[in-house]
């Protein structure tokens, strides 16, 4: 007797971990914000036209393959009913009716939730107009303006090889969800930014708290880290609400490192690197 309640006791803890839910897999997509490099009048600048509009179709198809059940923009939850009525469009109306209708939220969001069958995306953004050009004075700044250089030289050497037609869509995509470039700007926004001290912002405006201009680089990563953790909310309260059991959120890439570094510690969710779904 003593013996089967011993094994009980025992297989009990496994018993239970097995009726636990299966945890949710999701996996961040960094872009670019493709409308801000639109033009017409240049095919290779053209998103909408034929030649980008396959390569849409090829990044979808590779996203495809890991069968999302739930997509995420970059759109405020607010506009959550506009996303709505504008999904049944055909994506050519969507361009022509919107200023912003070349912007990954449509090409690539809304194109994957129509090959995918699912009705809706999701709009999980928190927006705050702040710049990666704030920090601007303090002891130490140039650790900080040196990360920012190499950022910047990487970012345009990928946009400029991008909008001359020397890559394609799923080519840049690869090249900015390449791990070393997740971690470059990951570093640039929420670690280096720490060592400045004693100095100052470009502009206050728009910052509701007080800042400690001793502890000024940690405020600049502070600002940025709350804007992150508003979304990171959204993402998993969508999560609870939906109970999808795979996620994909196309967002910009400067979000891509520390959303990851916010999921990876979520027991509920099992992370997928963007990379691995390009390849």
């Amino acid at each position: 007797m003593l013996k089967k309640l011993f094994q009980i006791l025992f297989l009990l803890p496994l018993w239970v971990f097995s009726q636990q839910s299966p945890k949710t897999k999701i996996s961040i997509i960094g872009t670019l914000h493709f409308n801000q490099f639109y033009d017409a009048e240049v095919e290779s600048k053209n998103f909408l036209g034929a030649i980008r509009q396959q390569e849409f179709e090829a990044l979808s198809a590779k996203l495809s393959a890991f069968h999302p059940d739930l997509i995420m923009v970059e759109r405020e939850p607010s506009r959550q009913k506009r996303i709505d009525s504008l999904i049944t469009f055909d994506l050519r109306d969507i361009a022509k009716k919107l200023p912003d209708g070349s912007s990954e939220v449509y090409q690539i969001g809304f194109r994957l939730a129509k090959r995918e069958g699912l009705e809706r995306v999701y709009g999980i953004d928190y927006y705050e107009s702040v710049s990666q050009q704030l920090l601007e004075k303090g002891e130490n700044l140039q650790m900080f303006t040196a990360q920012l250089k190499a950022f910047q030289t990487l970012g345009r050497k990928v946009t400029a090889a991008f909008l001359s037609g020397k890559s394609s869509v799923l080519e840049v995509i690869r090249t900015l969800n390449a791990r070393s470039n997740i971690a470059l700007s990951h570093r640039l926004l929420f670690n280096t930014p720490a060592y400045v001290i004693n100095g100052a912002f470009k502009d206050y405006n728009g910052l509701e708290t007080p800042i400690d201009t001793a502890y000024i680089g940690a405020e600049f990563v502070s600002i940025f880290y709350e804007r992150n953790l508003k979304i990171y909310a959204n993402i998993i309260t969508r999560c609870v609400e939906r109970k999808p059991q795979r996620v994909i959120v196309i967002i910009g890439q400067v979000h891509v490192g520390v959303l990851e570094s916010l999921l990876v510690n979520n027991p509920n969710f099992e992370l997928i690197e963007g990379c691995s779904l390009l390849e």
